[in-house]
């Protein structure tokens, strides 16, 4: 999920972020469900990032690459499944990269498949979700 997208729904609610050096709050979260205020702590460091202007579109397209990847891993229903089986099939060095983003995950805590990366991520597996990117796209492109 994109942060500016959240930041719009909790402004809708009357709930508005605000960024105190790398601390994140809620004003008004009385306005909000606790469901949310979660999911907003989940999203934590993709927020913190967007509000300080460090997260591009390019950024958020790594990203949602990588979240479409594990969702297909966990069974989830989506449209993409099917490309992503392929390419993944067909790229063992994409597969072989993206066990290992796994792994680096792991490492940095992230021991729920259920629950969002944002707040595991460092620049290590940064730089692996965006080599994954480029060979994912680059094998799209081909076919």
């Amino acid at each position: 999920m994109h942060p500016k997208q959240i930041i719009n729904d909790f402004k809708k609610m009357g709930a508005t972020f605000v960024l105190d050096n790398d601390e994140l709050y809620i004003d008004n979260p009385e306005n909000i469900y606790p469901e949310l205020e979660e999911l907003a702590k989940s999203y934590k460091a993709r927020i913190v990032a967007f509000l300080k202007g460090n997260y591009s579109d390019q950024d958020h397209a790594v990203k949602q690459t990588i979240d479409k990847i594990i969702k297909f891993y966990c069974g989830i229903d989506q449209d993409m499944n099917e490309k992503i089986n392929n390419w993944l099939n067909n790229d063992s060095a994409g597969t072989a990269a993206f066990m290992q983003l796994l792994i680096d995950l792991n490492n940095n805590g992230w021991d729920k498949v259920t629950e969002p990366i944002c707040n595991f991520e460092n620049d290590k597996t940064d730089k692996l979700s965006n080599e994954i990117f480029d060979r994912a796209m680059t094998y799209f492109r081909r076919k």
